[in-house]
Formats: structure tokens, C-alpha cells, sequence
């Protein structure tokens, strides 16, 4: 039987879900070394948004508690079991970029997960303290020249009567 060249391989495998992919892990070791080149997860990411392909709309319900919605299958819902545990009581979605999610639990640990992988990785707290009242917000993306996801916390103090503001960012 003939081998079909890995470059063909490669485009026939980019094509598919990440379900899909995620089984056929198990076909061979070159399979699974394959699809988990990091050159090959962004050919299939590169992939999926040139054809609109693949996605899914990511939903929360009583905060811990997460729903996929295919995109072009709304009528297919699916539950996503997190893989923090039940201790985790409160996760709330900081953001989301290329199927990536930021979460905070109520004990301000920050995770990135991947829904589609089951993977994730809790990420180093840096403190930020302020003795006043002060407000969080935070934003992820992804920084292409980097080639590297970025999630950037920053706290706003609030000074006496609202009289002024001080900010940090980390």
C-alpha cells in the first residue's frame, strides 16, 4: 500500500475538527506527533479561520457550568466538563481568543483552558495591592508577533471621593 507524502497528510488532517483530530491520535505515532506538531496546530488554526470552520460559541451558566454551541449546528449543544474540579465553586470567563479561554476562580487563580483539548494551565499570580477600594479588569489576545497569548491584569484604586485614580498593569 502506498504512502501518501506528509505534506498531503498534513492538509487532508487540517481540515478536520479537533474531535475528530483528537481521536486520530491514536492511529500511529506519526499521527499523533503530527497532530501535535505546534507547526501543525497552527496550520489547522490558520485553516479554520481562512474557511470559517470549526467554531463554536462557549457559554456560562451558574458560573461553573459550560455549554459549546456549534456554529453551524445550533441545535447541537454540548457540555463541557471543566477539568478544575468541584471544588472550584465560582469560575468566571475572562475572555477568549482562538479557542482558548481565560478563567478566574473565587480565589483570584487565573487558568487558561482549551475546551477542545481538555488541556489547561494555571497561570503565576502577581500581586497587585492597594490599600483603598479598587476595581480589576483584565483583557487576552493574542500577540502574533510574539507568537504568544497575553493576558494583562490591571487594578484601578480609587482615592478618597473619587479624587483621583491610580493604576497598575501587569
Amino acid at each position: 500500500m502506498a504512502r501518501l507524502p506528509h505534506e498531503v497528510t498534513s492538509d487532508i488532517l487540517c481540515r478536520l475538527s479537533v474531535k475528530d483530530l483528537l481521536r486520530f491520535r491514536s492511529v500511529s505515532k506519526p499521527w499523533c506527533s503530527s497532530i501535535d506538531d505546534p507547526y501543525f496546530i497552527k496550520l489547522h488554526l490558520s485553516h479554520s479561520l481562512k474557511t470559517n470552520t470549526n467554531h463554536s460559541l462557549i457559554l456560562s451558566h451558574w458560573e461553573d457550568h459550560f455549554f459549546s454551541v456549534d456554529y453551524d449546528l445550533f441545535e447541537t449543544t454540548q457540555r463541557l466538563n471543566h477539568p478544575f474540579g468541584e471544588q472550584r465553586k465560582t469560575l468566571q470567563i475572562l475572555g477568549s481568543c482562538n479557542g482558548l479561554l481565560a478563567l478566574v476562580d473565587d480565589k483570584d487563580r487565573i487558568f487558561l483552558w482549551n475546551p477542545s483539548t481538555r488541556k489547561f494551565q494555571v497561570l503565576p499570580f502577581s500581586e497587585i495591592g492597594f490599600s483603598s477600594p479598587s476595581s480589576t479588569y483584565y483583557g487576552f489576545g493574542y500577540d502574533p508577533i510574539s507568537d504568544d497569548y497575553k493576558l494583562i491584569r490591571m487594578v484601578q484604586s480609587h482615592g478618597n471621593n473619587d479624587e483621583y485614580f491610580h493604576s497598575e498593569a501587569k
